[in-house]
């Protein structure tokens, strides 16, 4: 028989096997269009596979709904060994009561600039471009958001003379209260190394959450940390 014909005779079972096929599947009002969920929350849990009885092919079903979420909470501090050794003060610690030049001015205890609700501490220098995009991010997303007496930010610029300093708040305009470490004695009693680094006080100056130098993570989790203090 020539190959054409054979071909041709064999598109009818071919039809045929495609039309089984579709027999097989189930019904559209039991198939799940699955949508793309917020990263920080899904309404419906996971999407579970089941099983029917015989030969049926499996369903698709959602699991039942989450319950409402409980609102936003102070994220974890994750450090790696490594850091963990950097790191003389944890979350729960009291922070250390320091008494520094204010850059500018006199002598200061750093409890002085405490605020009601938290208070942001900074330890900084110049030559990190981390620290620079630091000094803007906490201007113009939290000094400059916040009553001072409800969240205040405070500087801790680390072995740098006023000049340098002022010629970096300059650039970043940044204009939150500076406390000058001259000869880094005051950052050696948080940690060593790793700059800049922030943390977060409450109104009793306990530390609620720290972090080692500066990212968009390190930024998203300030915020997340400053929306449960502030609530």
């Amino acid at each position: 028989m020539p190959a054409r014909l054979l071909s041709l005779l064999s598109i009818p079972a071919l039809l045929a096997g495609c039309a089984g096929s579709a027999a097989n599947q189930p019904p559209v009002s039991d198939q799940v269009a699955l949508q793309t969920q917020s990263p920080l929350r899904s309404d419906l849990s996971t999407i579970a596979l089941s099983s029917n009885s015989g030969d049926q092919p499996p369903r698709y079903v959602a699991r039942k709904a989450l319950p409402p979420a409980e609102g936003p909470s102070v994220p974890p501090v994750m450090l790696s060994t490594g850091h963990a050794k950097l790191c003389k003060v944890r979350v729960g610690d009291p922070f250390p009561r320091l008494t520094l030049p204010k850059l500018g001015g006199s002598s200061t205890d750093i409890s002085s600039l405490y605020a009601s609700n938290a208070t942001v501490v900074l330890f900084w220098h110049p030559d990190r471009w981390m620290a620079r995009t630091a000094l803007i991010d906490m201007q113009r997303d939290i000094a400059a958001q916040f009553a001072a007496a409800q969240v205040s930010v405070v500087g801790i610029a680390v072995r740098q003379p006023q000049g340098a300093v002022q010629a970096a708040l300059n650039q970043a305009q940044a204009s939150f209260p500076q406390l000058i470490d001259t000869d880094g004695q005051a950052f050696a009693s948080i940690g060593t190394q790793a700059l800049p680094r922030i943390y977060v006080l409450d109104p009793d100056g306990k530390i609620v959450w720290f972090d080692i130098e500066y990212s968009e993570g390190t930024r998203r989790e300030l915020w997340q940390t400053l929306a449960v203090l502030t609530k």
